[in-house]
């Protein structure tokens, strides 16, 4: 699939348009699909849920229903647009379902009249002009990586142990993780404890949740192994029990043993304390020195990868080179586009100092281990995403202006510019921090993240683990 049109047209028009846009597609010798939107949710609904506001759920559940078809073997998916709404309300599904599905609007007439915008193919000569034009790269809109995230997370469920157990958040949003079926949420703590936080946030714990309590004789079979690993650093049985104790430790030594595929902990707990058991006792994977983050950044119609925004404080080139690897691999494992861009206040030579340096040096290092590698630097952020920047400043590089990865010089920068854009960028949803180079997946959850943000946390754990 390299295409998709939506119709937008009046239900009784409807059939017609769509026929107009399958000769177009035929005319130039490719395959097209029909999508029906609609049969995934009603149109009563929809016009109810656009109204309210709460269009984001809305297209997040077409999306999947979309992902969920078999589209592959076409190369111009048309979408029917909104039928059996009020004409404002119609265009406003149209409009949002376009920018979820990265869909150009075929309108004409009185529909055209509605729509102002560069998705807007007015006419069947603008189709047809259209469909001659080599095929743009598609985006991946807030709405499909979240849908894309389920459903593929769906695709191989996974174990995914929780020690925050009685944690009502964490609570909450394993019950939502059995309900979408995309992981088996494995609850360490009391069982009594946990069952209580259930009733008073008002869930019922479904079958598919698993609880594990913690105790003197489960933290015992791990006691020898722990020793082992840590014995280096002075680690005793008494010591090991005495970790044990702890269900973060306990959570990631049962991920060490392979009793769980994944661990998702920070709700109640700092990420030194997430991240410290998981360094000790998992490591990092062959081949990697250290541990890195990233954030995906879902914008309305195009979702980013900002890294590192959590972990390392002032990195040297070579582990801005890793951290740099490390993000092209997380945006290829995830079907994102991987262009790098090295940032600084610095465009290539525009200025001087030894932070520019560095990521002048860290750029050339990835050059040199992947030199297949989209990636350049130093960039600034506006040149490496604004095009006409992009080609003033740098003239010749493969990523100015056209960026989808966003490496930051070091933990400060990085930690603002996420949160920078996450406060102040319209309908911005950051999914994230998600940790790199381990070898099993843990990840880490802010302090202040909602139920939903912990419920994609455990997805992307789970697409981690597959």
């Amino acid at each position: 699939m390299n295409r998709v049109y939506l119709v937008a047209a009046a239900e009784a028009e409807m059939a017609a348009r769509v026929e107009v846009v399958k000769g177009a597609v035929a005319m130039v010798g490719q395959k097209a699909a029909v999508y029906k939107p609609l049969a995934a949710v009603s149109a009563a609904d929809a016009a109810e849920q656009i109204k309210a506001g709460a269009d984001a759920a809305l297209m997040e559940k077409i999306c999947a229903d979309f992902l969920k078809r078999d589209f592959d073997a076409v190369d111009v998916v048309i979408v029917e647009g909104a039928a059996g709404m009020s004409a404002l309300v119609g265009q406003k599904f149209n409009e949002k379902l376009a920018t979820a599905l990265d869909a150009k609007i075929f309108a004409n007439g009185e529909d055209a009249d509605l729509f102002c915008h560069s998705r807007l193919l007015k006419c069947e000569k603008c189709l047809a002009a259209d469909l001659a034009e080599p095929a743009a790269e598609r985006k991946t809109s807030q709405a499909m990586f979240r849908a894309g995230l389920l459903v593929k997370a769906s695709k191989a469920v996974k174990r995914i142990a929780l020690p925050e157990g009685s944690e009502p958040r964490t609570v909450q949003a394993a019950c939502l993780a059995v309900e979408r079926k995309i992981a088996t949420p494995v609850l360490i703590g009391k069982k009594a404890e946990i069952e209580a936080t259930a009733k008073s946030v008002g869930v019922t714990l479904p079958a598919g949740i698993e609880i594990i309590e913690p105790s003197a004789e489960l933290a015992e079979k791990y006691v020898p192994t722990l020793v082992e690993l840590r014995k280096a650093k002075g680690m005793t049985p008494e010591l090991a029990r005495a970790a044990l104790a702890d269900n973060v430790m306990l959570a990631t030594m049962m991920l060490k043993f392979g009793e769980v595929d994944g661990l998702v902990s920070g709700a109640i707990h700092s990420t030194a304390d997430t991240l410290r058991p998981a360094l000790q006792i998992i490591k990092t994977a062959p081949g990697v020195k250290s541990v890195s983050s990233v954030f995906f950044m879902c914008m309305p119609g195009q979702t980013y990868i900002y890294g590192d925004c959590a972990i390392n404080l002032n990195p040297t080139a070579e582990e801005l080179a890793g951290i740099a690897m490390q993000c092209d691999d997380t945006a290829k494992a995830f079907g994102l586009p991987s262009r790098v861009a090295m940032l600084s206040y610095s465009t290539i030579n525009s200025g001087k100092g030894p932070d520019a340096d560095l990521v002048k040096a860290a750029t050339a290092m990835v050059k040199e281990a992947r030199p297949e590698m989209l990636v350049d630097g130093p960039l600034q952020y506006d040149a490496a995403t604004v095009p006409s920047v992009g080609s003033l400043k740098a003239p010749n590089s493969p990523v100015a202006g056209k960026a989808t990865v966003f490496v930051f010089p070091d933990l400060s920068a990085g930690n603002i510019g996420y949160k920078a854009v996450q406060r102040s960028a319209q309908g911005t949803i950051s999914i994230g921090p998600m940790l790199q180079g381990l070898a099993k997946p843990v990840n880490d959850l802010s302090r202040g993240a909602l139920v939903e943000d912990i419920v994609y946390t455990i997805a992307l754990t789970a697409v981690q683990a597959q």
